[in-house]
């Protein structure tokens, strides 16, 4: 396999050399076979990386169909959004558009790769090599976990999930999204598990990184850095230092926020992040949703309910929501394409269970970091619920958070072997 690799690698070079119109994007190909090579665990290991490349190879072949057979479908009418304004920017003699925190952003950070070469085709392959940093990323997690080297390939598995592959192939802002979030969970569940306070140097930057590029993942970035604080007062051993450690990070979000609350630069570039704290935040999330369904008509809207009349109605609205944006669609299956998100939000009930089953009666490593990465994934969905109103755009934000159920399916279950007792 390895020589394999390095042919077709050493063949994407030639082709970018030999002066392809999207000769970056070639040489980005190439990139991708090369990064699995550096992971010991994937060059040792046949099976994972018989996946790892089978992701890659996916991913490369549709990100192929949607450059050179000029197949764009509706549903992808962000991923062309973007690239159009990319390159608009990059035509321009300066920067043409602001910078204001969401999508904004991620733009302009495509436009200077567009500078250098401006195809479509670049921007996709920029995409899959932050989705294959992502899955190597995954793969350290799980390490770090506890789960044994033989079962590591279930983690990559996680990246031949349809959805996964159709929005980490072209240029959405997932797949930055998505590098980011793995690059601050690794440093989390290190920081956890080894308790060495450097890796917050990792995290804090990373989770800002990814919350720029969508306005309610800032929210979240914050209260993520509060949770890793929280953690480290309460499962690592105490000692004066990670304390401080711990109070600080509380206390660094707190003066963050009040920075830019107060400073008028700031609270231009982060305005779409502010306009969502507001006291009658229950009143805006219906708000929200109804201007969704009503400008978009989707097809495949929830059709939920609001009732914020008591606690009651405020619970079951909200946990509504949840259960939909998890597990939908219950009902009105009239199309074939239906079909694939039952079996995608099956495979997510399933998984769920094995993760709650294994954390009940299994015996496991590292239960900070593992309750730590479940509270990750619980409350993240739970934000997404929020705001997602049909289970076409729930297959879009599941990209972000799927992988963790791989993940934790592998953890939890890693037989911890007990003590030999003396005769």
């Amino acid at each position: 396999m390895l020589q394999t690799v390095l042919l077709l690698s050493a063949g994407t070079v030639m082709t970018a050399l030999l002066g392809s119109e999207h000769w970056l994007g070639w040489l980005l190909v190439g990139l991708t076979l090369v990064l699995p090579l550096g992971v010991a665990s994937v060059r040792s290991d046949w099976r994972l990386a018989t996946v790892v490349y089978l992701v890659i190879g996916c991913q490369h072949g549709f990100a192929f169909l949607m450059t050179f057979g000029k197949f764009r479908p509706l549903d992808l009418w962000d991923a062309s959004y973007f690239d159009t304004l990319a390159s608009w920017a990059a035509q321009a003699p300066g920067l043409s558009l602001t910078w204001e925190l969401g999508y904004v952003t991620y733009v302009n950070l495509l436009s200077h790769v567009y500078r250098i070469n401006n195809t479509f085709f670049t921007g996709a392959e920029v995409c899959i090599v932050l989705s294959v940093v992502s899955l190597l990323l995954a793969i350290r997690i799980a390490r770090d976990l506890g789960v044994a080297e033989r079962r590591l390939w279930w983690v990559a598995v996680a990246g031949l999930i349809p959805g996964s592959l159709v929005h980490l192939s072209v240029t959405y802002r997932e797949s930055w999204q998505l590098m980011f979030l793995m690059l601050a969970i690794c440093a989390a569940v290190r920081l956890l598990v080894r308790g060495d306070a450097r890796w917050l140097g990792v995290l804090c930057p990373a989770v800002l990184l990814m919350g720029v590029l969508q306005k309610a993942l800032f929210l979240y970035a914050l209260c993520m850095i509060v949770l890793v604080g929280i953690f480290m007062i309460f499962t690592l051993r105490r000692t004066i230092v990670r304390w401080g450690v711990s109070i600080g990070i509380i206390i660094a979000v707190l003066i963050m926020t009040t920075v830019i609350w107060t400073t008028p630069t700031l609270a231009g570039f982060f305005e779409p992040m502010i306009r969502l704290i507001d006291p009658d935040i229950l009143g805006q999330i219906s708000d929200y949703r109804e201007r969704m369904v009503n400008d978009g008509a989707p097809r495949t809207d929830y059709g939920i309910r609001y009732s914020w009349s008591d606690t009651a109605s405020i619970v079951m609205t909200l946990g509504s929501m949840y259960l939909h944006y998890l597990f939908a669609p219950f009902d009105g299956i009239d199309r074939w394409v239906d079909l694939y998100p039952i079996a995608e939000s099956a495979l997510r009930f399933v998984l769920l269970a094995c993760v709650f089953r294994g954390l009940l009666l299994g015996s496991y490593q590292q239960r900070a970091a593992i309750l730590f990465l479940i509270m990750i994934y619980l409350s993240m969905t739970l934000l997404w619920s929020i705001g997602t109103t049909n289970y076409g755009q729930g297959i879009r934000h599941h990209v972000l958070t799927n992988w963790m159920l791989f993940v934790l399916t592998a953890a939890v279950h890693k037989v911890v072997p007990k003590p030999m007792l003396k005769s």
